[in-house]
C-alpha cells in the first residue's frame, strides 16, 4: 500500500512538472558564467529537474553505501564479541570444574578420614568394653 501511495505521488508530481514546463515554452537566455545559451524555459525547467534527481540518487547511495559499511562493521564487532564471551565463558567454565573437583576431592578426604575416626572410635569403645568385662570377670 506504501509503494501505491508512493507511485501515485510520483505520477502527480510528473504531471503538475510537466504542466508547468508546457506553460513555460517561451524561449530564455542562460548564463553559465563562460556562454550565453538561450534556450526554451522547458528544456531549462526538465534539465534542473534532471541534475536535481540526479544529485539526489547520488547522495542517496553514498549514505547508504555508508549505513551498508558501518552495518557490516558492527557485524563484526559483534562476532568478535561474541566469540571474546565464548572464550571467557569457557574459561569461567573450566575454573569452575576445577574448583569444583577439588572441593569433590575435599569432601572425599573428610568422608574418608570421618570415616577412619569413627571406625577408630568404636574400636577403642568396644576394646574398653570387653576390658570392663574383663575387669568385671575378675
Amino acid at each position: 500500500m506504501k509503494k501505491q501511495w508512493a507511485t501515485i505521488l510520483a505520477i502527480i508530481l510528473i504531471l503538475l512538472i510537466s504542466l508547468f514546463a508546457v506553460m513555460n515554452v517561451d524561449v530564455v537566455p542562460v548564463n553559465f558564467g563562460f556562454t550565453l545559451v538561450s534556450w526554451p524555459l522547458i528544456m531549462i525547467i526538465l534539465g534542473s529537474l534532471f541534475i536535481g534527481a540526479l544529485v539526489t540518487v547520488l547522495i542517496a547511495t553514498s549514505t547508504a553505501f555508508k549505513t551498508k559499511k558501518q552495518i557490516k562493521n558492527y557485524e563484526t564487532e559483534l562476532s568478535k564479541a561474541n566469540e571474546i564471551k565464548q572464550t571467557e565463558l569457557e574459561q569461567q567454565r573450566v575454573e569452575y570444574e576445577q574448583e569444583l573437583s577439588q572441593k569433590d576431592e575435599e569432601l572425599t578426604n573428610k568422608t574418608n578420614k570421618i570415616n577412619s575416626l569413627e571406625k577408630e572410635l568404636i574400636d577403642r569403645m568396644t576394646q574398653s568394653k570387653n576390658m570392663d568385662s574383663i575387669l568385671n570377670e575378675r
